[in-house]
C-alpha cells in the first residue's frame, strides 16, 4: 500500500533527479530510497524513472504519477486543517527553501528555530546556492520559498515579504584601502540583479575599472578579493558574516552605493497549500528583521 512517506520521497527524487541528494534530504540511505522506489513501481505496475549510473529521468508514467503524488500530499494537508482547525501545531508537511550561504547562516536560523518550535511536525529543507539562481528555482517549482534581492517590478505570480536592508559596500584587499578605487580590477558578479545595479552605478559615475573576472556567488567573490586579485562591490551583510572579514577593507566612496532590500519570495499559487500558507503567515507576522 502506498504511504505518504513514500510519496514524499518520490516527489523529492522527481525534483532532484539525484538519489544521494534525495536520501540526504530525507535522512534515509540510498538503498532505502531505492527499495521505496521499487515498491512504488511494483504497486503502480509501471516504470517511473529511466535510470542508470549517470542518468535519472522521469518516464511518461512517472510524470503522471508525480501529479498524483503532489495532489495526494496536498489533499492530506487540507484534511489535516479540517481535522485540527484550532491546533495547527499538529499539521504535518514540508517546505523547501533556497538561499545564499550568507542568508543561510545570518537570516534563517532564528526564523527556522521559532517556526519549528511552534510547528514541530513541519519539516524545513534548505538548499544553498548563488543568488542569481533564486528566481529560476522558485518559478520552476523546485523550491517553495527563496531569499533574494527585491527588484522592481515583481512578477505578477510572485509575492514578496521584505525582511531586511543591507547597503552595498566597496571592498578591497586589506592594506590597499588608500589606493584609488577606480584603478582596482573588479571581481564582478557573473549575472543577476546585483550585477545590473553595479553596472548602473559605474556608468552613472563614469568608472572604467578593468574587469578581473566574472564569478558566481557572493562568497566566492569575497574570497577572490581576500586573495588580493581585485576589488568588489558586495552587500555588507556578506562581509559582516564572513570569516574573511578581517582580510578585506571597506572603502568609503564619494558617491554612496545603493541599499539593497532583501526579501522572501513565494509563488502566489503555492499558498493554496495549508503548510506553505502557515509558513508565509508566520513570516509576515513574526518578521525576520525582528528576530
Amino acid at each position: 500500500m502506498i504511504n505518504l512517506h513514500s510519496l514524499r520521497l518520490f516527489v523529492t527524487l522527481a525534483e532532484q533527479l539525484h538519489f544521494r541528494k534525495t536520501s540526504e534530504r530525507h535522512h534515509v540511505t540510498v538503498s532505502t530510497l531505492t527499495r521505496t522506489l521499487q515498491q512504488l513501481e511494483k504497486e503502480a505496475g509501471v516504470v517511473l524513472f529511466d535510470r542508470n549510473n549517470r542518468h535519472v529521468a522521469l518516464t511518461d508514467y512517472g510524470i503522471r504519477f508525480l501529479q498524483f503524488a503532489k495532489h495526494t500530499l496536498d489533499s492530506y494537508e487540507h484534511l489535516q486543517v479540517a481535522l485540527h482547525p484550532h491546533h495547527l501545531e499538529h499539521i504535518k508537511g514540508d517546505i523547501k527553501l533556497y538561499s545564499t550561504v550568507t542568508a543561510a547562516y545570518s537570516i534563517l536560523p532564528p526564523l527556522i528555530k521559532g517556526f519549528r518550535e511552534r510547528y514541530p511536525l513541519i519539516m524545513t529543507y534548505l538548499e544553498t546556492g548563488a543568488a542569481n539562481n533564486s528566481s529560476a528555482r522558485l518559478k520552476k517549482g523546485e523550491v517553495d520559498f527563496s531569499i533574494g534581492i527585491i527588484s522592481s517590478p515583481l512578477d505578477a505570480e510572485v509575492l514578496c515579504c521584505k525582511v531586511l536592508e543591507t547597503p552595498l559596500v566597496f571592498v578591497v584587499p586589506q592594506g590597499q584601502e588608500c589606493q584609488n578605487p577606480q584603478e582596482f580590477p573588479l571581481i564582478f558578479p557573473e549575472q543577476g540583479d546585483l550585477a545590473t545595479r553595479i553596472r548602473v552605478y559605474l556608468n552613472r559615475h563614469h568608472w572604467h575599472n578593468p574587469i578581473h573576472s566574472y564569478v558566481e556567488g557572493h562568497e566566492a567573490i569575497l574570497a577572490m578579493v581576500s586573495a588580493g586579485l581585485g576589488a568588489a562591490i558586495l552587500p555588507e551583510i556578506v562581509i559582516e558574516h564572513s570569516h574573511l572579514q578581517a582580510t578585506v577593507a571597506k572603502v568609503l566612496l564619494e558617491h554612496p552605493l545603493p541599499v539593497l532590500n532583501i526579501g522572501v519570495f513565494v509563488k502566489a499559487a503555492s499558498l493554496v497549500s495549508p503548510v506553505k500558507r502557515i509558513f508565509w503567515d508566520y513570516l509576515q507576522r513574526e518578521g525576520i528583521s525582528r528576530v
